[in-house]
């Protein structure tokens, strides 16, 4: 951000909704952001990941189960879950529960085969997502028909298939087709059948199975539009509160925060990272600008290694403060004059390729660090050398960028001319594509947003900046994005979300949320 002087903070929201189902179920996970959030926040968005567990239990009969019955008039299944696997890394359950109730049993003496019944399915879970303390609440969901199945052993037991029935859906994804549960008793068919006959009735079977809940991707761009690619957020420093409060005002479920390190009161204000600590715990995953001059120093100086200890220490304290797979953006807008590290000519740029070099090696050399390295330029300012003679090589960088504010210098002064230039200019959007692409390198855009400029060249309450973004978001796959909502005065704003915007804010919703 070329004006910006300081850099503040936001809050999360850290929620979401799994599906499940032995049938098709969906619930609210309620997570909590840190001391200054309470209560449960809704997740809406892409699917976290698929988990399956192993589930043990029983299943008792009202009344008592026998051959002479036809149908016991209501079963209740009761278990735990246990030993589950995630698809996403980032989210794990430690205990759970599942109950189920059917109008008829699927599993009864008289009826050792057959379509089984409807029920209704009640799971809550305890975990972790991203790090933080989760915790699915109760669900009640009806359920499609249950179906009588075997598995290799001959063992008899139900299956409850996904994609039928009704369900209840707290959020706006729906479960994944494929997710189902199957649970088994210990006994084959025939000797069900030859234990229904002999005894006066069966008040209660073991069972044991396994149950799927959730999409098997993570979350990400291609497919589900604008809104299933990650979203981050600037909204102030170490502040996780209104990070909330803008997911809140937009619709949306921000899960990465945009901060920045010290950047203007020398080396150990910065390597402190001391704005680290306050998203600790949060369940967002950080995207932190990092000053690599903090008001002090040279880029020639820095190709030397000169300021390698810095950045170990830096290393080792994200790592401590629990920021181990923070996205950095080294020298972030580096062909902009606004900043100390600004690279103004070709001189500049080689030094500055090999600083970051140096800064990488440094960092991935730290114990428990998973670093990831995003090298991103500023979409509105030209330069005498070219972008590929500041790529610091493949091997250095994870993600690739640029920051695109709705923000224009040329004639006419009009919407479409101003979407025109983010896309040719030198730096914009066309060439972030094509240069992404002979990379092979993800695109990630860590700052973008409407402006209103105390120079009058902010577009101002632009609705279509916002769906041409979010269309070129979707179209390029871009890996995550992140919006700019804080105003840094009264005459420089860009904070989608203070009423200065509101057709803008409309259309953020709309596409976003």
């Amino acid at each position: 951000m070329g004006t910006q002087k300081v850099f503040l903070r936001r809050r999360p929201m850290a929620p979401m909704v799994l599906a499940l189902t032995t049938a098709v179920v969906a619930a609210s996970l309620g997570v909590t952001a840190g001391p200054a959030v309470a209560g449960t926040h809704r997740y809406r968005g892409a699917a976290p990941g698929q988990v399956t567990c192993r589930l043990v239990g029983t299943v008792s009969f009202s009344p008592k189960a026998s051959k002479s019955d036809v149908a016991p008039s209501s079963s209740h299944l009761r278990g735990r879950l246990s030993h589950c696997a995630a698809s996403n890394p980032g989210v794990s359950i430690s205990s759970g529960r599942v109950t189920e109730q059917f109008s008829a049993s699927p599993l009864n003496c008289a009826t050792l085969s057959g379509t089984g019944a409807r029920a209704t399915l009640s799971v809550s879970w305890k975990g972790a997502l991203f790090g933080l303390k989760a915790a699915y609440s109760d669900t009640t969901e009806a359920t499609s028909r249950s179906q009588v199945v075997t598995n290799a052993n001959g063992d008899e037991g139900f299956a409850i298939p996904g994609g039928g029935g009704f369900a209840l859906t707290a959020g706006s994804f729906a479960s994944s087709s494929g997710s189902a549960a199957s649970v088994y008793t210990t006994m084959t068919r025939s000797v069900l059948a030859v234990v229904c006959g002999r005894q006066q009735g069966v008040r209660r079977m073991s069972v044991a199975g396994t149950i799927t809940v959730g999409s098997p991707s993570d979350q990400g761009g291609g497919g589900g539009g604008a809104s299933a690619i990650p979203l981050g957020d600037y909204a102030g420093t170490d502040d996780p509160q209104d990070l909330v409060g803008f997911g809140a005002a937009t619709g949306t479920d921000p899960t990465y925060a945009v901060d920045y390190l010290d950047k203007t009161d020398g080396w150990s204000a910065m390597d402190d990272a001391s704005i680290a600590q306050g998203w600790k715990g949060t369940g967002y995953r950080l995207v932190l600008g990092i000053p690599i001059l903090p008001g002090t120093g040279t880029l020639a100086e820095g190709a030397t290694g000169a300021y390698n200890g810095y950045f170990a220490t830096l290393a080792r304290n994200l790592v401590s403060d629990g920021e181990a797979n923070a996205i950095l953006r080294l020298g972030w807008e580096f062909n902009g004059s606004w900043y100390p590290w600004y690279v103004a000519d070709a001189t500049d740029a080689a030094n500055f390729v090999r600083f970051w070099q140096q800064i990488v090696t440094t960092m991935r050399a730290a114990t428990g660090q998973q670093f990831k390295f995003l090298w991103n330029a500023s979409a509105d300012t030209g330069t005498s050398y070219t972008p590929a003679q500041a790529y610091p090589g493949n091997a250095y960088v994870d993600y690739v960028g640029t920051d695109v504010y709705d923000e224009f210098w040329g004639s006419p002064f009009t919407p479409a001319a101003s979407w025109s230039s983010e896309l040719t200019q030198q730096w914009g959007l066309n060439w972030l594509a094509s240069f992404a692409a002979a990379h092979g390198k993800p695109i990630a855009i860590p700052e973008w947003s409407v402006s209103v400029r105390d120079d009058g060249h902010g577009l101002g309450d632009d609705p279509s900046f916002i769906d041409n973004m979010a269309a070129w978001f979707v179209a390029h796959q871009v890996a995550f994005d992140c919006i700019f909502s804080f105003d840094i005065s009264g005459s420089n704003r860009y904070d989608i979300t203070d009423g200065t915007f509101p057709a803008s804010l409309a259309a953020f919703r709309a596409a976003f949320g």
